[in-house]
């Protein structure tokens, strides 16, 4: 970290927050003046806090910054498959929760998962690959999705039907095209009816719920459910906290990692760079929009999350549904097994869970 750099950016931060907006614009100016992102690595980064920062003095100023990086931006889908293919925090992690889902329905005449932000269906493909591969897949599977996109909906159907189908295996889907905090009483009816045992799964979906939405009652309904096991994969970070000094300092760590891994792992720099930039419209939201109310990147730490499964009658799995012998081709990625949990990491720093909770039938 560059020092000089560094102080900038906090300076910008504090003008920012003293309503020094005329001061925090020259902050930055002088900050992105020292910048050469072709040429370092880090540079990137404080280009891309620094965009966050310039949304908070006005859309335009931001807009006019992200003009300059638009030349390092990858087709929407290309970027996609990249960061689930070559981030550990996100493909690890999701063979990690693959396997974890698989041990939970494996063995059974019939199983449903609930999915929530569903997406297009990739890593539930995934899963019906290592279903079949365990010997014991369900003999009839329902996969009700939760997903607002209506296109993803649909592809992540045919997507799943298809491969069911060449499995051989019996699968019923239902879509809902919705956000969890929206479903109705005659969703969550749906819910219940569905046939047993039942498995709740979410991938980087849960934070994105608006504010305002209590997220401990969402929790309660789906134990109203009675699923057997919930699998959440979240950040690790507290995005949520409404001081934006606070906000700064966590984003500012947990994104460091999660930059350096991405430099670290020898990716050509187009590739580098549209990932940075994957992350770049996060920070936006996280530390640019004025509006907390507006915020959508609402992240949180691994104990909160557990904690709020705990209170809604949930308990950390045994450690025999956790146990495996996952790893990544490079020394700074470490996974780690906590209480309820395993993490994914970078050097010291664990940057995404994989939590896995199981009904308390005492509760």
């Amino acid at each position: 970290m560059h020092s000089e750099k560094f102080a900038l950016l906090l300076r910008a931060l504090e003008e920012l927050q003293g309503g020094q907006a005329s001061a925090a614009r020259r902050a930055l100016a002088a900050l992105t003046r020292m910048l050469d992102v072709d040429a370092v690595d880090e540079d990137m980064q404080y280009f891309l806090f620094a965009t966050a920062l310039a949304r908070r003095l006005g859309v335009g100023e931001a807009q006019q910054m992200n003009l300059y990086l638009r030349r390092f931006e990858l087709p929407q889908i290309s970027l996609f498959n990249l960061v689930a293919e070559r981030l550990p925090m996100v493909g690890l992690a999701g063979q990690i929760a693959n396997d974890v889902l698989c041990r939970l329905l494996s063995g059974h005449e019939e199983a449903t998962l609930l999915d929530v932000g569903l997406g297009t269906g990739r890593q539930e493909v995934a899963l019906l690959r290592t279903l079949k591969a365990s010997g014991a897949a369900p003999r009839r599977l329902t996969v009700v999705g939760v997903e607002p996109d209506t296109d993803s909906l649909r592809r992540a159907e045919v997507s799943l039907l298809e491969t069911a189908q060449e499995l051989g295996i019996k699968l019923r889907f239902r879509g809902i095209p919705k956000v969890i905090e929206a479903l109705d009483a005659s969703d969550w009816g749906l819910l219940r009816d569905c046939p047993g045992p039942r498995v709740v799964h979410s991938a980087f979906a849960l934070h994105h719920m608006a504010a305002g939405v209590d997220r401990q009652d969402i929790f309660h309904r789906l134990r109203a459910v009675e699923p057997t096991a919930v699998v959440l994969c979240e950040p690790n970070s507290d995005h949520v906290t409404d001081s934006l000094s606070q906000r700064f300092h966590n984003v500012w760590n947990h994104f460091s990692h999660n930059f350096d891994m991405v430099d670290e792992l020898g990716l050509p720099a187009r590739e580098r760079n549209g990932i940075k930039l994957f992350f770049g419209r996060e920070l936006e939201d996280i530390l640019g929009v004025v509006d907390d109310s507006q915020r959508y990147e609402r992240h949180e730490r691994v104990e909160t999350w557990v904690e709020r499964l705990s209170n809604a009658g949930f308990s950390p799995a045994p450690a025999r549904l956790l146990e495996g012998s996952w790893s990544f081709p490079h020394p700074t990625v470490h996974i780690r097994q906590g209480p309820g949990y395993v993490g994914v990491g970078h050097r010291e720093e664990m940057l995404v869970p994989v939590i896995c909770a199981t009904l308390d039938t005492s509760a």
